[in-house]
């Protein structure tokens, strides 16, 4: 049996009917289930071998209304076999509670998906801007935001385009006072 195999097996004997599992392809294992899953997931992953959290993503699926959050964790125990663990989130309601206490590693991901996405991960103890320290806007990945209407609103340009190749035809000349 192919430590693939052996991974699904062990997953949907813990899971039952209550989510999906698959072999995507050599190495990969997939894993979809509910929110209130994942965490016990986490933790019996990294009981059986799955120590390295190495990624923790979203996708933002407009159409469906829904976040995508999508754990990669891998393990040399089970011969380099990843397994990711997705789960859907409603937009409207973006919360999820944090990896923090069995992944420290999540701590940073967390940080960065609240950042870009305004997901709230519930328990995690920095929910602060890291990346854009100074945003005040929307964030900025979700399929939603508008780039141009938040250009003109917070820097009064209707066609940033043509002002970014305006700034590129005359490089940025700092001013003296005078």
């Amino acid at each position: 049996m192919k430590m693939e195999e052996k991974v699904v097996e062990e997953l949907k004997n813990i899971l039952g009917n209550l989510g999906e599992v698959w072999i995507q392809r050599e190495k990969r294992v997939y894993a979809k289930v509910p929110k209130n899953l994942v965490l016990p997931l986490l933790a019996f992953l990294k009981d059986k071998g799955f120590h390295q959290l190495t990624a923790i993503t979203c996708v933002d699926w407009l159409k469906k209304g829904k976040f995508e959050l999508i754990y990669n964790l891998f393990s040399l125990n089970y011969e380099g076999v990843h397994v990711f663990i997705k789960t859907e989130l409603e937009r409207d309601k973006e919360t999820m509670p944090s990896a923090i206490e069995i992944f420290p590693m999540a701590f940073d991901y967390e940080r960065e998906i609240h950042e870009m996405f305004g997901i709230v991960f519930e328990g995690h103890p920095r929910l602060d801007n890291f990346i854009l320290e100074d945003w005040d806007g929307p964030p900025p990945m979700r399929k939603d935001f508008d780039t141009a209407k938040y250009v003109e609103e917070k820097y009064g340009v209707k066609d940033y385009a043509e002002e970014l190749w305006r700034r590129r035809e005359q490089p940025y000349r700092e001013e003296k006072d005078e």
